[in-house]
């Protein structure tokens, strides 16, 4: 899915587990995150690995950091949970400035609003006493979503925003992009997306 050259933009980097992965696929690797802390975290991995390729940066995935100069393959994995629609929207828009001609996005593990009763409800958990474990998962969402309400916590339910695969393509198409969807191998309540430059506005970032 990752061609094997080029620059990578890490969006949401946190300590640069997958980062670091993937670095040795690519000349120049940017890690971008907003949390001090993560970068610290990264920058001792990267002492600890010493992997010499990647640039930690602070910034955020609505705005990069003004030293990224273009790229040709844009990371978000597990990052888009807590960006509402506007926010994954303005993503999209730094994600156009940077990008490369004939780069490429990759949204890593969206959180399905189709199948968010499956994560909810353990539908793949048996038949057995259904109905009661329903009833009691249905009072225990009840009460945390109350609670996150009052606390303001997104991650009330342990995930943050979910997403339709529609949400996801109506703000590529608004940005530019079109998209194709992958399941995730490892959770039956997550996808990914890959966005391209519509070949009519494949023209890549500014010079």
């Amino acid at each position: 899915m990752f061609p094997c050259s080029g620059t990578l933009l890490d969006v949401g980097c946190g300590s640069c587990q997958i980062t670091t992965y993937l670095a040795p696929r690519f000349e120049q690797v940017y890690a971008v995150d907003f949390s001090e802390s993560m970068l610290a975290a990264a920058r001792q991995r990267l002492d600890n690995l010493s992997v010499t390729n990647i640039q930690l940066l602070s910034g955020t995935a609505q705005k990069f950091p003004v030293a990224i100069s273009g790229a040709d393959i844009i990371l978000t994995c597990a990052v888009i949970q807590y960006l509402t629609y506007a926010e994954f929207s303005q993503h999209l828009q730094e994600c156009r400035r940077v990008l490369n001609r004939g780069g490429l996005i990759c949204v890593g593990l969206v959180p399905d609003a189709a199948r968010k009763k499956t994560y909810y409800y353990g539908y793949f958990t048996g038949d057995r006493f259904r109905r009661l474990r329903l009833l009691r998962s249905w009072i225990n969402i009840t009460r945390r979503r109350a609670k996150g309400y009052l606390l303001n916590d997104l991650r009330w339910d342990g995930i943050g925003n979910w997403f339709y695969q529609a949400d996801i393509e109506n703000a590529a198409v608004e940005a530019g992009f079109e998209v194709e969807f992958r399941n995730s191998w490892f959770s039956e309540y997550r996808f990914h997306a890959l966005l391209r430059p519509r070949p009519e506005l494949d023209y890549g970032h500014l010079d």
